[in-house]
């Protein structure tokens, strides 16, 4: 752990909210494998990881994540909500949110969320989120790992070539660099409150303030998962965080899959 934590000032010392504790390190293989470490010690709901650099970073179905140093916001917060297991995707959904609506400070009218997990900045994916469950003996809800991945003073040349098309960062948006911890300050705040909101009131409230982000609602997508392949019209989402796909004669609610945006790269 590195001596020096630029990130000792947002941590709040109150137990149970978002930044209670904030672990930083330098660099690690990814923010999740610390955290669930942590967790297994016990570590209070809202402590957070931090690191500069991941050499293992993962997003959803276990995809590389690019991580240079010193450049964007790698963070990993330990949940202990008292949801159902099957509740745990919404999760990523609420921070979703979160996060669009702290970029929005920087950027607005620019951000978007592409369900279930990506953040856009103008149409290229800037931010990634990943819920991850981990359960007890009993097959029970023990905790959640949030995983946020946001690319923030990322340069062009920072972006490998196969990735110029799809990704992009907070700097190359709004063609200036950003004060790191100031948005991570709004982001722990935005999380903290939304996941609050959450938990007491249920995803319901959350949901059309993840629809005014959407990226996808009216857009013709096709929505892969595993074998099974449907294309159709984006209505938005439901209640419980499902997408709901047009396909001509019935609209039907997509639990998971990968959702390909036609045109989005144009």
């Amino acid at each position: 752990m590195s001596s020096a934590n630029p990130y000792q000032s947002l941590e709040n010392g109150k137990p149970g909210r978002i930044g209670c504790r904030i672990h930083y390190f330098e660099e690690l293989d990814s923010t999740q494998q610390t955290a669930r470490a942590l967790a297994a010690e016990g570590a209070a709901q809202g402590t957070v990881v931090i690191a500069e650099r991941q050499t293992a970073g993962r997003g959803r179905l276990g995809r590389s994540w690019h991580s240079p140093a010193g450049v964007n916001l790698y963070a990993t917060t330990i949940l202990r909500p008292p949801i159902a297991l099957a509740e745990v995707p919404r999760l990523s959904l609420m921070a979703g949110v979160a996060a669009a609506q702290a970029l929005e400070r920087e950027a607005p009218g620019l951000v978007t969320l592409k369900w279930p997990n990506d953040v856009w900045l103008k149409g290229r994916k800037c931010g990634g989120i990943i819920a991850e469950a981990l359960t007890n003996s009993g097959q029970e809800l023990d905790c959640v790992l949030l995983g946020i991945g946001l690319n923030l003073n990322l340069d062009e040349g920072d972006i490998p070539p196969e990735l110029r098309d799809k990704a992009t960062s907070l700097r190359i948006a709004v063609g200036r660099p950003c004060d790191r911890i100031a948005i991570a300050n709004s982001l722990f705040t935005l999380l903290d409150y939304r996941y609050m909101e959450i938990v007491t009131r249920g995803f319901a409230v959350v949901r059309p303030q993840w629809e005014r982000f959407s990226a996808l609602t009216g857009k013709r997508v096709t929505v892969v998962d595993g074998a099974r392949r449907e294309t159709g019209v984006v209505r938005g989402i439901d209640a419980e965080g499902a997408l709901l796909l047009d396909v001509g004669n019935v609209v039907r609610r997509i639990l998971a899959g990968d959702v390909s945006l036609e045109g989005a790269y144009d």
